[in-house]
C-alpha cells in the first residue's frame, strides 16, 4: 500500500499546511466556525489526510448518520480523482476507507467520554482496529465541560491517537478570551495544541491559525480553501498548471 510522503501533488494537506505536521498521540486540535461553513468537510479532509499515510481513523459524530457521513468521503473522494493521477495514492485512500476507517455515532446526546473509551476498547479487542486519529464531529461545546474534554484527551492518550473536534461559534455572541480565542472555547483554550478557524469570504473559505503549541495567533498566513472541493486553492491551481503542462 503506498503512503503519502509529503512530496506528492496531494491538494488535502490542511494539517500539514497549516501545522507542519500531525498532531502527535493525545494531542487535541479543533476546528471553529459558523454553520454550514464546511467544518464537517474539513474534518473529513483531514480523516482522508490521515488515510493517505496509513493511518487508521475512528471517525466519531453526534447527532448525525454514519450514512451521511460516508457521503461526505465519497464525495470528496470523487474530488480527488479529478485532481489526482497517481493511482496509487488514490488506491492507498480507498482501500483505507473500507479497511482503516471506522464511522461510529451517538444519537441524541448519548455521548460520553466513558462511552468512547469503552467504545474504543471494543474496537481493539473485537476487530483489532486501534485508531490513531480520532475525529469527533458534533461536541456540543457550549456543554461540555473542562472534566470531560480532559477525559477525552486521557482516552487518546491511552490508546496513542490525536484528537479532532469540530466547534460551531456563534455571529451573535462577541465573548472572546484576552488572547482572542472565541466562545465557546475561550476558557479551554490551554487543552489544544491546535485552533483553527474557518471564515467565508467571497468564493473562498479562510483558515486561520488561532493557536498552536504554546503560539497564539503565530505569524502565519491564511489559507484558503475552494469552497466547492474543500481543496486548498493555492494547491489545488498548481496541481492543475502541473497536470497541463
Amino acid at each position: 500500500m503506498a503512503s503519502f510522503d509529503g512530496s506528492l501533488p496531494f491538494p488535502a494537506t490542511l494539517v500539514r499546511s497549516c501545522l507542519g505536521q500531525p498532531l502527535q498521540p493525545g494531542q487535541m486540535g479543533v476546528l471553529l466556525a459558523r454553520a454550514g461553513v464546511g467544518k464537517t468537510a474539513c474534518l473529513t479532509h483531514i480523516a482522508l489526510e490521515a488515510l493517505a499515510q496509513g493511518q487508521k481513523v475512528l471517525h466519531t459524530c453526534i447527532d448525525e448518520l454514519p450514512d451521511k457521513i460516508k457521503i461526505w468521503y465519497e464525495e470528496l473522494y470523487r474530488n480527488f480523482k479529478s485532481a489526482i493521477s497517481d493511482e496509487a495514492l488514490l488506491n492507498t485512500i480507498k482501500e483505507g476507507m473500507v479497511a482503516s476507517r471506522f464511522i461510529m455515532s451517538y444519537m441524541h446526546h448519548t455521548f460520553t467520554p466513558a462511552k468512547l473509551e469503552e467504545n474504543i476498547r471494543s474496537l481493539r479487542d473485537q476487530v483489532r482496529f486501534e485508531p490513531t486519529v480520532i475525529i469527533l464531529d458534533g461536541l456540543d461545546f457550549e456543554r461540555v465541560s473542562r472534566k470531560q474534554l480532559e477525559a477525552i484527551q486521557k482516552t487518546a492518550e491511552n490508546h496513542g491517537a490525536s484528537v479532532w473536534f469540530s466547534c460551531r461559534i456563534h455571529r451573535h455572541i462577541d465573548i472572546a478570551n484576552d488572547k482572542g480565542i472565541p466562545y465557546p472555547c475561550h476558557e479551554l483554550d490551554d487543552l489544544f495544541e491546535a485552533i483553527i478557524l474557518l471564515e467565508p469570504k467571497a468564493q473562498a473559505i479562510s483558515m486561520v491559525i488561532l493557536k498552536h503549541g504554546d503560539q497564539y495567533r503565530p505569524p502565519r498566513a491564511a489559507l484558503v480553501l475552494n469552497p466547492r472541493t474543500f481543496f486548498l486553492a493555492e494547491a489545488h491551481e498548481g496541481l492543475k498548471a502541473q497536470c497541463s503542462s
